[in-house]
């Protein structure tokens, strides 16, 4: 039986934390190690508008965990697409997925209770239903030992406030959180796959992988949306039945990343 990866209480330390991540990004030093940077947050107060404690908290909490563990590739990334200046849309898919690669609630909420809200025609999410969710994975074994109630309402606002924050959630004038149909960006797409590849994917792997269901995206849909690049996006995309040639025009995603900033209606 394939191991439970159970729920932990972390994205209430911080949801998406869009502009301390930009912050951060800004400071942190290629193969910094994890260790010292956040000594040096401490030091030189890089959160200046963050107390201590929370600064430290956001650090070893969010920062690193989703950035600069096991490795620092997704900071790598990042940085980079901050420093090419791609659209906006852009950085907050990629805090999106490498999120959710490191925290399951954050996963299974967006794969089990987000899009098969949206298709079952559903326009707007409460508090009340993520704590449903909450309750079916204690049944599951997912949550070890149930949270308090407290607890399990700052998790829910956590988990609402990240979606918030990406562009899967809306604020309604009234105060309700309407879910928003969200499409992947067309640069959004082409990282993503060059994510995959670099990190040993096969073509076939790429198009099967179950990270383009963070943004909605199934196997067919997503084939049809690589057949729209072409070379000067970096990648000529092929198909012939159930086989799939990635034909990368670059050699990295560095590579990709300057393509895209050269082709911005992309």
């Amino acid at each position: 039986m394939p191991e439970v990866k159970r729920y932990t209480i972390a994205i209430c330390k911080g949801a998406a934390l869009l502009e301390e991540t930009r912050t951060l990004l800004g400071h942190w030093r290629l193969g910094e190690r994890a260790e010292d940077f956040a000594q040096r947050v401490k030091n030189d107060g890089l959160l200046a508008k963050a107390t201590a404690y929370r600064a430290n908290d956001i650090v070893h909490r969010v920062f690193i965990p989703r950035y600069l563990k096991p490795h620092d590739r997704p900071a790598r990334v990042l940085k980079a697409i901050l420093d090419y200046n791609l659209q906006p849309a852009v950085f907050k898919e990629l805090v999106l997925l490498y999120s959710a690669r490191n925290d399951p609630l954050l996963r299974d909420f967006v794969l089990q209770e987000f899009w098969p809200s949206l298709r079952r025609g559903r326009f707007f999410i409460s508090v009340p239903s993520v704590l449903s969710f909450f309750s079916e994975a204690i049944s599951d074994g997912k949550i070890e030992k149930p949270w308090s109630d407290q607890v399990s309402k700052k998790v829910a606002r956590g988990l609402l406030g990240f979606l918030r924050e990406v562009g899967f959630i809306r604020e309604s004038s009234r105060g309700r959180r309407e879910l928003v149909d969200y499409r992947l960006s067309d640069q959004g797409a082409l990282i993503i796959a060059r994510i995959l590849q670099d990190e040993g994917f096969s073509d076939s792997a790429i198009a099967e992988h179950p990270d383009w269901a963070l943004f909605g995206l199934e196997r067919n849909t997503l084939l049809s949306r690589l057949h729209l690049f072409g070379e000067d996006e970096g990648l000529f995309f092929q198909q012939a039945g159930n086989v799939v040639s990635f034909n990368w025009k670059v050699n990295s995603i560095e590579d990709l990343l300057i393509t895209l900033r050269s082709n911005p209606c992309c």
